[in-house]
């Protein structure tokens, strides 16, 4: 009889501001992995960016993202996050669907804040010595937890506080993650480092992202003296709010302001064709707009350090040997509008907010390509372990698809995107930021007879068990404009610019600093400043090259959207009461691949 082999060691690197893990590496050899040099089994690296679109320009400004891992790799132009807010990316890791169910739990988990009256989840706690019998984090739809998958840029989770910071989460065997009681920062921050607390400064070395690169780099050299494969998860926390650029980078894009695309400020015109809330919104003045100019401005230089990072991270694998056997995934979690549709924030179902950039280099993947194949945050997972050459444990229970067969340039993949995918689901199942803590308030089935997402969305509670303020703020938004000036008129009573809570961060005084010094209105900076989308949605988006499809439908409680991104790629003629009517025929499309 064979010797029975022992399971393989697990190596990580755990930096959620840089957050890296072993991806459990079995005993199998993925065909992928031939194709590295020695046969090596591949390294994994997953870059992770806060808040960076792809519509907008969020990847124009990078030269070296274009000279490693564009000119060296594939450029997917069409990876769409199917929850366009913070911490969903961090669940679509570990678990097989995007169903909303799914998404509420994971999104009151990972994302927004992890209030302890928080629906169905009991409350945040690890056990301390002695306390084992208290419950732990649960994990979502009864799947067992898989701590090493968790992982929220840039921090683990949104209420990992000091209060939290002793606890190292299984599978990860190192540990550098967020863990301030003020949240992440560019500047002034904590980590849990194994555990162990370590404060930042503000002094030049101490921005977050060079000190992200500097343990990456460190991870990588230290990785080279062991002979296991590793995973590598490191999550900047570029280009989110307060955009505080370093020292050496500010003002390196002076001047440069928000292409005037047709959604940006969109006109009457085009706002009265659409269905929700944003009908009602004022149009952008212009002291607010240069506000909105200087954060894309500062957005963009934020994100020249996590273009050093990816040239630290390239030189360290090169000069190490490692840079044949290793794949790099750089992407962000959600995108982010600065005035489109007249709305700063993210959160909506349009472009601005769900098109990602995303870049992958690696053994076999084509140089120098732009992919058209429609990809999103859920395909993920199933990519990452079929290159590691580990069993899906989840397979066939997966909305992800593995992108292995386009990264390793299989020809009929290449040659027809739609063998991939032909539909990708949006969605945003709660409300926003006040009240999606606390429960999940659905988009109801306008039509029974012809709900295209049925089977992704749970049924509608009835209204009457929920507040009436809470329905009106989901299901109109109309008190949006007047919420949003009283929290304008709130904060200039004040004195702070701060309407939305990052007062509390040392980069937030800085960047209040530098709109001062650029004589930028507080009044103005403060209307540009909102992040809230208060309305629910279920969206679909269509893209089939074999029909010459790019569709965008989407479901609001209160109408319907349709667009045309071939001729309408900003997302301005509603096109639903001209579109003819097929009833169910977009189910099939929904569900990923055409028969």
């Amino acid at each position: 009889m064979a010797p029975r082999r022992s399971p393989p060691r697990l190596r990580a690197l755990a930096l959620p501001v840089l957050l890296a893990a072993s991806v459990g590496l079995g005993s199998q050899r993925s065909q992928a992995a031939a194709a590295s040099v020695a046969g090596k089994r591949p390294n994994i690296i997953l870059i992770l960016t806060d808040d960076q679109d792809a519509h907008t320009g969020g990847d124009w400004h990078m030269p070296k993202l274009r000279k490693y891992l564009a000119s060296e790799g594939a450029n997917f132009t069409i990876d769409v996050a199917n929850y366009s807010r913070c911490g969903k990316l961090c669940c679509a890791l570990p678990l097989p669907h995007h169903h909303p169910d799914w998404a509420v739990r994971a999104q009151q988990r990972c994302g927004g804040r992890l209030g302890r009256d928080a629906g169905r989840l009991p409350p945040l706690h690890h056990p301390r010595p002695g306390e084992e019998d208290r419950p732990g984090l649960p994990a979502a739809g009864g799947l067992p937890h898989r701590p090493r998958w968790q992982a929220e840029g840039p921090q683990y989770l949104n209420q990992y506080t000091t209060e939290f910071a002793y606890h190292v989460p299984p599978g990860w065997e190192r540990w550098f993650a967020i863990a301030g009681d003020k949240g992440p920062d560019y500047y002034q921050w904590t980590v849990s480092d194994q555990g162990v607390l370590r404060r930042f400064g503000d002094a030049e070395e101490d921005y977050s992202t060079d000190v992200v690169a500097r343990e990456a780099v460190k991870f990588i050299r230290e990785a080279q003296t062991d002979d296991r494969p590793f995973f590598l998860y490191t999550t900047p926390y570029a280009c989110h709010r307060p955009h505080v650029p370093a020292r050496r980078h500010i003002d390196t894009f002076k001047g440069l302001k928000i292409p005037r695309v047709p959604s940006w400020n969109e006109s009457d015109e085009h706002l009265s064709k659409k269905v929700s809330f944003l009908r009602g919104l004022p149009a952008i003045d212009e002291d607010t707009a240069a506000a909105l100019d200087y954060e894309y401005q500062t957005r963009a230089e934020t994100l020249l350090a996590v273009d050093d990072l990816i040239e630290d991270l390239i030189q360290a694998l090169e000069e190490t040997g490692q840079l044949d056997d290793t794949y790099i995934f750089y992407t962000a979690d959600n995108g982010f509008k600065l005035g489109h549709h007249r709305i700063p924030g993210k959160m909506s179902p349009y472009d601005a907010d769900v098109r990602l950039p995303f870049y992958v280099r690696g053994p076999g993947v084509p140089h120098g390509v732009e992919l058209t194949h429609l990809v999103g945050n859920v395909d993920f997972s199933p990519t990452w372990l079929e290159l590691a050459g580990v069993p899906d444990p989840l397979a066939g229970h997966r909305d992800g698809i593995s992108l292995v067969p386009i990264l390793r340039a299989d020809e009929e993949v290449l040659a027809d995107p739609d063998r991939h995918r032909v539909g990708i689901l949006i969605e945003k199942p709660a409300t926003t930021g006040g009240y999606d803590k606390h429960m999940p308030i659905l988009t109801p089935v306008r039509d029974p007879l012809d709900d295209v997402f049925e089977g992704y969305r749970p049924v509608l509670l009835p209204n009457a068990t929920w507040p009436a303020e809470i329905l009106d703020w989901e299901h109109q938004g109309r008190n949006f404009p007047a919420t949003w000036q009283a929290y304008v008129e709130k904060g200039l009573a004040g004195g702070v610019a701060d309407p939305i809570g990052y007062s509390s961060m040392f980069g937030y005084m800085l960047y209040c600093n530098m709109t001062r010094e650029r004589g930028l209105k507080l009044e103005a900076v403060m209307r540009a400043g909102n992040e809230d989308f208060p309305s629910a949605h279920y969206g679909l988006c269509v893209v089939s090259h074999r029909l010459g499809l790019k569709l965008k439908y989407i479901e609001w409680p209160d109408g319907r959207e349709l667009y045309d991104l071939h001729a309408d790629p900003h997302e301005v003629d509603n096109l639903f009461e001209r579109a003819p009517r097929v009833r169910g025929g977009q189910a099939l499309m929904l569900r990923g691949r055409p028969g």
